[in-house]
């Protein structure tokens, strides 16, 4: 009777064990696979459109010179390099061909990667010069053919189209896929500042021999660098150093967070010899709004330290 009992409760135990082994083995079957989204690459084609006025990029002289001129025009240049956002990931770049009538129209060609494209919902943002938006570091000139790598066209006026909705992704069957945008209209994100500086000591006016400047607002919202999606702000003072100190006018872009209200600019100026002149000006509502073209010629300082810089640093204090 005993040995009857033990051989049941084993073959309960069995059981019991299999039942378990059963559960779990169903448990890992049942578990989800895990799939990841694979990065696909697309070939882009977008038409792309600038326009005159302030909406618009404009670095090319519409009228007389640089020093004269009332017209900044928007153009494409061929090659320009055009950076495509997803959110706030760069995913690629396109470089523009300009059409050969009217070079306010280009067509932007590349590559993008993503994981993430679908039609008629995805959009995307276009955006110009280059990834890094950031105002720093000026030097005062305008034009590529003033400079090649440090001029506003080259590094500082940023314009922008958002959104672009992505209308269609299509595979032609052999692992090539192309998408289609709605066109493009690029908005300028900054307003172009032509300078020069006259020092006003209440008798007559000199001109200051300008090596650089540096500018503040009252209002505190000129922005120095952030991240495409507005994000990461940095407000604060933005300058320019000229490689030649000069007298002509020079060019600094300036993008400002308030858009709206009249505002009243800070320039303190330094000359050739180490001279700080500083002096203000108000800056009227019409002409705040970004992508607008302002002179600022022979603004007058009424403020100088007599006393130069001096070159010499000193590293310890008694």
């Amino acid at each position: 009777m005993k040995k009857t009992i033990l051989l049941i409760a084993a073959l309960l135990g069995a059981v019991a064990w299999t039942g378990c082994m059963k559960i779990e083995e169903e448990l890992i079957e049942e578990k989800p696979e895990v799939v990841e989204e694979k990065a696909t690459t697309y070939t882009v084609t977008i038409l792309a459109e600038r326009n005159d006025g302030p909406q618009t990029k404009g670095l090319e002289i519409g009228d007389g010179t640089e020093a004269t001129t009332t017209l900044l025009k928007s153009v494409w240049k061929d090659g320009e390099e055009v950076k495509v956002y997803l959110g706030t990931d760069c995913i690629g770049t396109l470089t523009a061909t300009p059409d050969g009538e009217n070079a306010h129209l280009a067509t932007l060609s590349g590559t993008v990667t993503t994981a993430s494209i679908v039609a008629n919902t995805t959009t995307l943002t276009l955006l110009t010069p280059r990834e890094s938006w950031d105002y720093t570091g000026q030097v005062g000139t305008l034009l590529l053919t003033d400079d090649a790598a440090n001029s506003i066209e080259k590094k500082y006026h940023y314009t922008m189209a958002s959104p672009v909705l992505v209308t269609g992704a299509s595979d032609d069957g052999a692992g090539h896929w192309t998408i289609t945008t709605e066109d493009a209209h690029f908005t300028n994100q900054q307003s172009i500042y032509r300078l020069s500086f006259r020092y006003n000591d209440g008798v007559s006016k000199t001109a200051i021999t300008t090596k650089s400047v540096t500018i503040s607002s009252a209002g505190g919202h000129l922005i120095q660098s952030q991240a495409v999606d507005g994000s990461s702000l940095v407000e604060g003072s933005v300058s320019a150093t000229l490689g030649t100190a000069s007298a002509d006018p020079f060019f600094v872009a300036l993008r400002n967070g308030d858009e709206t209200n009249e505002e009243v600019l800070t320039f303190t100026v330094v000359d050739g010899t180490g001279v700080t002149y500083r002096g203000t000006k108000t800056i009227p509502a019409e002409y705040k709004p970004n992508g607008t073209f302002v002179s600022v010629k022979n603004a007058s300082l009424t403020e100088r330290l007599d006393i130069p810089l001096s070159a010499t640093t000193v590293d310890t204090v008694l």
